[in-house]
């Protein structure tokens, strides 16, 4: 049996420029079954435990303020050994310029209600304005910037990663490693560490090729990544259709007419390698000349896809193992369709029930129960264990085009949760954040998130957009030049977590926000998790001082 004791001093190197909140620790030591690291910085203290490796240890949990004082034990069979002086370890590199450096409030906290320990998010910021009025500079500053952050549940950050483009959805895949989107049409694995493990690219992308990417041959991948139980990777893909005789107004679509390129999405799967083995194309199955209030917005103009219509709007999409079938979130059609993997046929539409084909009426389920509301421009499905769909409802409109829009003051925004009886071609709506006006929290323009949480029966509804409270003056419409539009107004994030069983019971309330109402600070989607570090490392990390108690 090897003596426990240090070979050589301790080492410890800061991480990298693009992940500051990350370190590495050198221990080389004989005798050691497990290696115990105590870290305190800002009055917090927290201890990692690591099983022995000949590789450097990744250090995580960092605040982005204040030195760190870092305590290495080395443990074996005989007992403990702690190395006799204390690490420093001075943060650097964490963005000086309040422009770069996301404003973290948090409100309220009950860490012992709420689930999990951490919570990864994709930040954006944006400036106040339309985009179409945005000069090629403004459009740079916030295109080409983005931040992948972890808070823990009293709303510290705790990681970050920068990022060089504006970044959309993210979900932990099963070997812990976190996949994003960005707004170049790239999805991206990227570990706890910062380094990018792969990363695929829409092989026909305007922007041409990544190097070191993995192809994939569609158009786009946007919004919302989602790892399949096989290993694949369902994503959207966008791209475009000539249409004849298109409606040219969303206020009377029957009655101005052009011809009109328009945007359509398709569901595809793809392997690790690349190789696209699924899809499902909306053209094949919707109708396309019913659109959607925004159909006519700039949206895909900056997006490689100029002057185009904006037709399906695709925001979400997950994969129901029950059943071997996929839910979409099409933003633009106010809907959540379910489609049978096999057959590509959809199976039944959630959604308000006008104008669509006489052949999909018969897929139209049928609302039952109690304060049952249609989600509106809709974001990002999820799959309970139960069964059931919890989506974001961002709740405006209310209308389908050339019907009246309800004003965006009026707009009901909620985290939401429907049951679907399959057989009975119902929908009950069985949990939402707010039942009442008075209980609807923020009214958001769009994106956002929403998880339920079965240990703690709570709910994290994750606001992205957020717009002024009591104002009656915020325009609808891009090209309306008579009124202001909602992009012209001060936007923020707001983060809560729900007590289920009482809606006004809030365990936690977090904000991004700009005290100065400048930039747009947007928290496109989140995920909840117990630790920094994957499962598998058989890394623990916990706070408090437990390192002494090992010696």
């Amino acid at each position: 049996m090897s003596e426990l004791r240090f070979i050589a001093d301790p080492e410890l190197e800061h991480g990298p420029a693009h992940a500051p909140l990350t370190a590495r620790l050198t221990v080389q030591a004989s005798g050691a079954e497990e290696v115990g690291v105590r870290i305190r910085q800002n009055d917090e203290s927290w201890t990692i435990r690591f099983p022995p490796s000949d590789e450097p240890y990744l250090l995580l949990g960092f605040e982005p303020e204040g030195e760190a004082e870092i305590t290495v034990q080395i443990i074996g069979s005989s007992g403990a050994e702690t190395w006799p002086e204390t690490l420093i370890h001075e943060i650097k590199d964490i963005p000086a310029s309040p422009l770069d450096m996301p404003p973290l409030q948090t409100h309220k906290s009950e860490p012992g209600r709420m689930a999990g320990n951490f919570t990864f998010m994709t930040i954006r910021r944006r400036a106040v304005g339309r985009i179409i009025d945005m000069t090629a500079a403004t459009r740079k500053w916030f295109i080409q910037w983005g931040m992948l952050i972890a808070i823990d549940n009293q709303g510290r950050m705790r990681w970050m990663r920068k990022l060089d483009r504006r970044v959309a959805g993210i979900e932990r895949l099963s070997n812990g490693n976190l996949f994003v989107h960005d707004t170049d049409f790239c999805s991206r694995e990227i570990d706890v560490s910062g380094d990018t493990i792969r990363a695929w690219y829409a092989a026909q992308r305007p922007q041409g090729a990544l190097e070191g990417g993995i192809p994939v041959n569609v158009c786009s991948l946007h919004h919302q990544p989602h790892q399949m139980p096989n290993g694949n990777f369902l994503a959207l893909s966008a791209h475009a259709r000539d249409v004849k005789d298109w409606p040219a107004s969303v206020h009377e679509p029957e009655k101005y007419k052009a011809d009109k390129t328009i945007v359509g999405d398709m569901v595809v799967e793809f392997t690790p390698d690349g190789e696209v083995v699924w899809s499902w194309d909306a053209f094949d199955h919707l109708d396309p000349y019913r659109i959607g209030y925004d159909a006519l917005d700039a949206y895909w103009h900056v997006r490689g896809f100029p002057d185009a219509g904006d037709w399906t709007h695709g925001n979400g999409v997950t994969y129901d193992e029950s059943d071997d079938s996929v839910l979409v979130s099409l933003r633009l059609q106010d809907c959540i369709l379910k489609i049978d993997r096999k057959s590509g046929e959809i199976v039944w539409i959630l959604g308000d029930h006008a104008n669509w084909s006489l052949k999909l009426q018969k897929k139209l389920l049928t609302p039952i129960g109690q304060n049952f509301r249609w989600p509106w421009h809709m974001h990002n499905p999820r799959i309970t264990s139960e069964g059931t769909i919890v989506l974001f409802d961002n709740g405006i409109y209310g209308a389908r085009p050339g019907d009246e829009r309800i004003p965006f003051h009026k707009s009901f925004t909620r985290g939401v949760e429907f049951r679907v009886d399959q057989d009975k071609m119902t929908v009950e709506q069985v949990w939402a954040s707010a039942l009442t006006d008075d209980q609807v929290k923020e009214r958001t323009w769009a994106m956002g998130d929403t998880h339920r949480f079965e240990d703690t029966d709570t709910a994290l509804v994750i606001h992205s957009i957020c717009m002024p409270h009591g104002r009656d003056d915020i325009g609808l419409d891009e090209s309306d030049r008579t009124k202001r539009y909602v992009d012209e107004f001060p936007s923020h994030a707001r983060v809560l977590e729900y007590n289920r069983r009482d809606i006004d019971d809030i365990v936690f309330d977090f904000t991004i926000r700009d005290q100065n109402d400048l930039i747009q600070w947007e928290i496109f989607s989140g995920v909840r998790v117990d630790s920094l570090y994957p499962e598998h490392l058989g890394v623990s990390m916990q706070s408090g001082d437990s390192l002494e108690s090992t010696a």
